[in-house]
């Protein structure tokens, strides 16, 4: 292990109590959960963090080659839980026959210090199913997305873990720990997350499900911001970037129309889209009708890049 990972784990583990985004690094070459059965342990394995490393967990979503959890705990109980993740999903792709996860695969874990910033790491990693093209709002199978405001859990046929034995349990769970009696297990989904999930954080900072589904489709430049920390791609259609552009045509141009701008502040404009959305010199050409080639040229213009 090198001086600098040994240093992020020293520095991990001193971290106190509180709320945390653990973000696992993207695997390059393969996927982490390469079926239906491996999604459905790893949605076991949410389960065993939450009862062997003192950890509450809120929101989740299990991406076929990352994760993301939003968590309560210590630092050390994030690392601890990390690390017995990385194990477990390692021995589970070498028993599937892939290559196990690599030795230096590591994590991200952002504390989280606001209710601001809670709302942006909740639609984060809300939005990743969405971003991904993985499914609509609140009907990707693989996490917690469509448990919070909805009837489905309760609606699902599923097995109480207390009436399977507990030679069944450990089989399942991989794990001798002891089980909930009301955990439900789904013969297709494995450990159903409502099992688990505290939900109601999410209830309390979006009251109603369509505060949160206003949300989750309308916070473009969070989701841009965090997607730029964590070193992924955000990732808009269409439909999305003529929001946003006009979006910030009502926040920057006191709503002026496309057509009613200058030359001077459709450069602004662009620049604003590249900054703040990371939109590419083509997105920005199709969206505010300007050629590209001038796109290229005013983001490479040191007279709007202060703008």
């Amino acid at each position: 292990m090198n001086t600098s990972r040994k240093k992020e784990r020293e520095e991990y583990r001193a971290m106190g109590k509180g709320y945390y985004h653990l973000s696992t690094d993207g695997l390059k070459n393969g996927q982490i959960f390469n079926s239906v059965s491996e999604f459905a342990y790893g949605m076991l394995l949410m389960g065993l963090i939450f009862l062997k490393f003192s950890i509450k967990i809120y929101v989740f979503e299990l991406m076929p080659n990352h994760l993301h959890i939003i968590l309560s705990g210590t630092g050390a109980n994030c690392l601890e839980a990390f690390d017995y993740l990385k194990r477990k999903l390692s021995a589970m792709l070498i028993r599937d026959g892939y290559p196990q996860l690599p030795d230096d695969y590591w994590f991200n874990l952002e504390r989280i210090d606001s209710q601001e910033q809670m709302r942006a790491e909740i639609l984060y990693v809300l939005r990743n199913p969405l971003e991904k093209g993985l499914g609509l709002v609140g009907n990707y199978l693989w996490g917690s997305g469509w448990i919070y405001y909805s009837g489905i859990p309760e609606a699902l046929a599923g097995t109480p873990a207390g009436n399977m034995s507990k030679r069944r349990l450990a089989k399942l769970f991989g794990s001798e720990t002891d089980i909930p009696d009301n955990w439900i297990i789904h013969p297709y989904m494995g450990l159903l997350p409502n099992s688990f999930v505290d939900v109601s954080l999410v209830h309390r900072l979006f009251p109603s499900p369509k505060d949160l589904q206003t949300a989750l489709v309308k916070d473009y430049e969070v989701y841009f911001q965090i997607a730029k920390r964590l070193g992924e791609i955000a990732e808009f259609n269409k439909g999305e970037i003529e929001i946003i552009v006009n979006q910030t045509l009502q926040k920057r141009f006191g709503g002026q129309e496309l057509s009613k701008l200058s030359d001077q502040d459709k450069g602004k404009l662009a620049i604003i889209l590249h900054r703040e959305f990371g939109l590419t010199s083509f997105q920005i050409s199709t969206s505010i009708f300007v050629r590209e080639k001038v796109i290229r040229q005013l983001l490479a213009s040191k007279e709007l890049k202060h703008y």
